[in-house]
């Protein structure tokens, strides 16, 4: 007679594939609209007046993409370098994000974001995936992912 586990028992020997995986994709998506932020502050480098605005938009967006990017290659390889490296890259972008709200309030403007209005809307639909980068990255099925992967 074949037995079939319990569902709380094939949870909890669940690998965690779904969340690592789905924690990749989501880094290399904020990876992606981090290099094309880079292309925007080389923009701003070439024809804006104020260089350590242009300078400070395009080494975030340079770093936040190599550490996203480079997390979320590593969670597909299934690799503990690319779950820390997607967790401290979402903080980052997280912090960054925040920090871009209160300097905009004040009337510093940087990541692309010229004088004016800072767009909170903008800032909270960054925010969304990042944060779910972040907890999908935290999880424990995530750490099972790293050290099982894809056997």
């Amino acid at each position: 007679m074949v037995t079939f586990p319990s569902q709380s028992e094939a949870a909890a020997t669940s690998r965690g594939g779904g969340a690592g995986i789905t924690a990749a994709v989501l880094a290399l998506l904020g990876g992606l609209f981090h290099l094309v932020g880079v292309a925007g502050g080389a923009v701003l480098l070439a024809g804006d007046g104020d260089l350590g605005r242009s300078l400070l938009t395009f080494a975030t967006h340079l770093v936040l993409a190599a550490v996203l990017i480079t997390g979320g290659v590593g969670l597909v390889l299934a690799k503990e370098f690319g779950r820390v490296a997607t967790i401290i890259g979402a903080a980052a972008a997280l912090f960054v994000y925040l920090l871009v709200l209160v300097l905009g309030a004040s009337g510093v403007y940087f990541l692309g974001l010229l004088d004016g209005d800072v767009p909170l809307g903008y800032v909270g639909v960054l925010c969304v995936p990042t944060i779910g980068t972040l907890v999908l990255a935290c999880l424990p099925p995530t750490g099972r992912w790293v050290t099982q992967g894809w056997s």
